[in-house]
């Protein structure tokens, strides 16, 4: 059931990045951020208090910057999601790639970030050039924006000093980039005002909210 749970909130998520959704596209390979599931809505917005809300992790592009060929799956990754400030909103509910085991620190939002170093047993396919890394029930319960920012692990050291990371050949990592262009801007607010993230590193990108 947990799989078959996972992969519809795949298909949901992976249909929405298929392009002439109106969901922007984004301008570098391996770039990470978070989505909601209906169609009009990127990477941050406005949401109701104590209504469950479904957000995926999804990377977009994986590539093999050596070479530049797409990959076709992944079979791991690492990454933090910080919460800023800790309170006011609950993790309800996770799904991982199946097989998948997360040696990571913590699962308890309220210590303020959500921890994965994530092995997948079976490979993890690319869909429409997207590929969903774990789906979220989130439960915001007070007025107040809460912002999330992705960055690299810290309780463990990071397999790329300094970055999130991801792997399709064994013992091959590469960087995974945030998509709001670094690991201290939002890639997602919670009752927040949507306002474009301007990416410094790899240029513009698109508008990515109602």
């Amino acid at each position: 059931m947990k799989n078959l749970l996972f992969a519809a909130a795949a298909m949901v998520v992976l249909s929405m990045l298929v392009p002439g959704t109106g969901i922007a596209e984004p301008t570098h390979p391996n770039e990470v951020g978070l989505y909601t599931n209906d169609g009009v809505n990127g990477p941050t917005g406005i949401y109701g208090i104590g209504t469950p809300l479904e957000v995926f992790l999804v990377l977009t592009r994986p590539t093999d910057t050596l070479t530049g060929a797409p990959y076709a799956t992944i079979n791991a990754f690492e990454c933090r999601l910080n919460f800023n400030p800790i309170g006011n909103l609950f993790k309800l509910g996770e799904i991982l790639p199946p097989e998948s085991i997360n040696i990571g620190e913590t699962s308890n939002i309220l210590a303020g970030y959500l921890e994965y170093v994530v092995g997948i047993g079976t490979d993890w396919p690319v869909i429409n050039e997207s590929v969903v890394l774990v789906a979220f029930v989130f439960l915001h319960t007070a007025p107040g924006v809460i912002e999330v920012t992705l960055g690299p692990i810290s309780n463990f050291n990071p397999s790329i000093p300094g970055h999130m990371a991801f792997q399709s050949v064994p013992g091959h990592l590469l960087i995974m980039y945030s998509m709001g262009g670094s690991h201290d801007a939002p890639v997602f607010l919670f009752e927040g005002e949507a306002v474009a993230v301007e990416n410094e590193t790899f240029g513009s990108v698109k508008a990515l909210f109602r």
